[in-house]
């Protein structure tokens, strides 16, 4: 990254625009990067599968409970398509951007600072501050994403450890999975996390499987479901479905260590078939809880399922040590942004110190949050509207509208209106999904204090 931050100095950025439409024609960035410890087609594969299967899919009964089951299937299939669509338009902007400054590989927060300075020249001196503001985004928005993981293995164990042993505190229960967390998370290469990956999938499907069996026996007549509910209860729908559908710095990480990045993208791409079987599996998932427990369905469905049935503790178990499993390549988001961006990019004892020192306290901070805040329900929405609207739609749509400032925007300047359409779908769903999530978190923080006080 260190040849990216130095080509991102105001000299090499600013380029004429027969040299900005013809970048394509004179360097290739794929050709031109080197990845120390590469992923193959399958090991991208395996990854995003990852990155997205996991509890979301559990929540995505909860989802359809808010739409409806036909409402729920249509709007499960637009929101795939618009995020998977701004996936293919913001990794195509990085590319642009490496060919502009020519260097391998960019990130998304250096993407952002050379669209600025490739934009109108009112917006050139906003390129630093909104390069590190989406660092800033991309952080957070993988820090709630590991909030919600920690939570949610804590309280599926909490179950089982209810029925075989005394009742304990939810707490205690995040402060084992944070020890026991900790000497996967210090694994420090990408590759060595796909065997994580594949054992992790495997559980999960393993639980998945299994909790088909409770979702299809004793099915009540599906007239005793709703079709569609009112559009009111959507923005419920819009950000759980948005946390079980979208995790983009994780899958910008797996195409920035891909052995032929090439392959990422395209119609039968990595990324379009990894978000296909993903779609088939959550709207498969959603009816069937809905249909299942209707009204009565939990955050997770996991928590629907008997306490007292040895098939129902075993699906815990496996669907909790899978997403436990998942954490790490969650949390390897955090630590590329924080060290390949802004770090010195050495390989001294120090910088391995200062790693292990900020990858310990990542996982405490979770843990805190975790501890404090346990609404499963309201931090997957809330991370799910936060991550939605920053980094699928408004992040994409700014790198764009920027980039095609000099080349121009096509007939009747019909990128541009697409990117103005994003941004204000993004700020819309931002605004309006995050408050109700908050107001839900609030009041729960406050159930919580009183609870401590008593």
């Amino acid at each position: 990254m260190e040849n990216a931050n130095a080509a991102l100095e105001p000299q090499h950025t600013q380029l004429t625009l027969l040299q900005s439409a013809s970048s394509y024609y004179y360097y290739d960035p794929y050709e031109k990067r080197t990845v120390e410890v590469p992923l193959n087609n399958l090991d991208a594969f395996i990854s995003l599968l990852k990155c997205v299967m996991g509890t979301g899919i559990l929540a995505m009964p909860l989802a359809i409970r808010y739409s409806g089951v036909v409402a729920g299937v249509l709007l499960s299939l637009l929101l795939m398509m618009l995020l998977t669509y701004c996936i293919h338009l913001l990794i195509s902007g990085m590319t642009e951007c490496c060919r502009r400054i020519q260097v391998p590989q960019v990130s998304m927060p250096q993407a952002v600072q050379i669209a600025y300075q490739s934009g109108p020249r009112c917006v050139h001196c906003f390129a630093n501050v909104a390069g590190f503001l989406t660092s800033c985004v991309l952080v957070i928005g993988q820090f709630g994403l590991c909030c919600v993981y920690i939570v949610f293995v804590a309280k599926n164990f909490k179950e089982i450890g209810d029925y075989y042993c005394r009742d304990f505190n939810e707490r205690y229960y995040v402060v084992g999975v944070c020890v026991l967390q900790l000497p996967f998370f210090l694994i420090r290469k990408l590759k060595y996390l796909v065997p994580l990956n594949l054992i992790s999938n495997c559980f999960l499907y393993l639980g998945f499987l299994c909790i088909m069996y409770y979702l299809v026996r004793g099915l009540p007549n599906p007239q005793q479901r709703e079709l569609i509910k009112p559009p009111a209860d959507w923005i419920m729908f819009f950000g759980i479905a948005a946390f079980s559908l979208t995790a983009v710095g994780s899958m910008l990480v797996v195409e920035a260590n891909m052995a032929h990045p090439q392959s990422y993208l395209g119609i039968f791409g990595v990324l379009n078939l990894a978000v296909f079987f993903i779609l088939f599996s959550n709207i498969l998932f959603g009816i069937m809880g809905y249909w299942r427990y209707g009204e009565q369905v939990e955050a997770s469905i996991t928590l629907n399922v008997p306490q007292n049935e040895i098939l129902s503790q075993i699906i815990k178990v496996a669907i909790a040590l899978g997403i436990f499993l998942s954490y790490p390549l969650n949390g390897f988001v955090v630590i590329t942004v924080i060290f390949k961006d802004y770090g010195q990019g050495s390989e001294s004892n120090y910088s391995y110190t200062l790693e292990f020192v900020v990858r310990v306290c990542f996982l405490l901070l979770t843990g805190i949050v975790s501890a404090v805040v346990p609404n499963l329900a309201a931090l997957t929405e809330l991370e799910g509207a936060f991550s939605l609207c920053n980094l699928n739609l408004i992040c994409p749509a700014l790198i764009d509208m920027f980039i095609n400032y000099a080349p121009g925007y096509g007939r009747l300047r019909w990128k541009l209106i697409r990117d103005i359409v994003l941004i204000i779908i993004g700020i819309i769903f931002g605004i309006v999904g995050c408050s109700v999530a908050i107001r839900q978190l609030v009041e729960d923080l406050r159930g919580t204090l009183q609870s401590m006080q008593v």
